[in-house]
């Protein structure tokens, strides 16, 4: 055994409230706990993960060098500092409402901390309440997540997108509309949906190839996005027919939108495509819908655009 490990032995043997100088009134908690010989630092120094040990003031108590490395401070930087100046979700009036609502349970929540350089990261606490002298502190814990949110965003863009025009997907639409359909039951909101058939569409991949045809695709859906704020939500139903969810939209309103929407797809053909057209159904959510019924509404008024010459809008009744 070395003399070190009898010092670091010694020291651990003590109660950690009972650390270097506590007989010295006058001297501060936070030098306590930063002193290079207290238990408390060594066991911060000791983990591998980012440690914060702040007050209910909100103020860095102590920090390890992991907590360091992970935002690129300097120590005496953050001896200075307050939680709200390097987390990025809540301000400083919110942490000091939260602070004073610990239950002393624990709790672990995710948030993002900001880098010295502005890096924003994504962050996994764990808090705890300790006590020294009896003076409540909170110890977190962070653990860095940003990679896993941005595989995890990834994940679920594979799950709810279109791969070719990187629109909503049937299956994400699908479950975009139930939702809204189910606040549509539950109170006044109503929603509006459309459903666009480009027209002639296969003719366009017989003349000029599936290639030039995904092209238009792309373009259509490239020209939805730009027309749609971002409460819509437009989807590629399959083939090459597209979905959009209005919510909080009337009748009238969908119908002068879905017109804005033709127009702007007719006149509108980029350099090397070959011109298109599309026929679109409109219809609004009623309390006793459910996806089954709308959706069939929307189709039909579609199939009666169609009907009645293509290149145009077709309300339900």
């Amino acid at each position: 055994m070395t003399s070190t490990d009898i010092e670091i032995g010694s020291e651990l043997d003590r109660p950690l409230h009972q650390d270097v100088a506590i007989d010295q009134p006058d001297t501060d908690i936070k030098q306590l706990i930063r002193n290079e010989k207290s238990a408390w630092h060594f066991l911060f120094e000791s983990t591998r993960d980012p440690v914060a040990l702040v007050n209910m003031q909100g103020e860095a108590v102590d920090i390890n060098q992991a907590f360091l490395d992970l935002l690129h401070y300097q120590r005496e930087e953050v001896y200075d500092m307050h939680i709200w100046d390097w987390d990025a979700d809540f301000s400083k009036p919110e942490i000091i409402r939260l602070l004073t609502e610990i239950d002393f349970e624990g709790v672990t929540f995710e948030t993002r901390h900001r880098r010295k350089d502005g890096v924003i990261l994504n962050v996994e606490i764990s808090s705890n309440t300790t006590f020294y002298d009896d003076e409540p502190l909170l110890l977190c814990i962070c653990r860095d997540i940003t990679e896993k949110k941005r595989r995890d965003l990834e994940l679920q863009e594979l799950v709810s997108k279109d791969p070719l025009t990187g629109l909503l997907n049937r299956r994400e639409f699908t479950y975009l509309l139930k939702d809204a359909l189910h606040k549509s039951n539950t109170g006044t909101i109503q929603s509006s949906i459309l459903l666009l058939d480009l027209d002639h569409f296969k003719s366009i991949n017989d003349e000029f190839g599936h290639l030039v045809g995904d092209r238009v695709l792309t373009y259509v859906a490239g020209l939805m996005k730009e027309l749609t704020t971002q409460r819509y939500h437009v989807a590629r139903w399959g083939g090459e027919e597209f979905t959009l969810l209005l919510p909080d939209v009337t009748k009238q309103d969908a119908i002068m939108f879905a017109e804005q929407l033709r127009q702007a797809i007719t006149v509108a053909s980029p350099e090397g495509l070959p011109p298109v057209t599309a026929s679109i159904g409109v219809a609004t959510s009623y309390q006793t819908d459910d996806f089954n019924s709308l959706f069939k509404r929307v189709d039909d008024a579609m199939y009666l655009a169609k009907r009645s010459g293509r290149n145009c809008v077709m309300p339900t009744s």
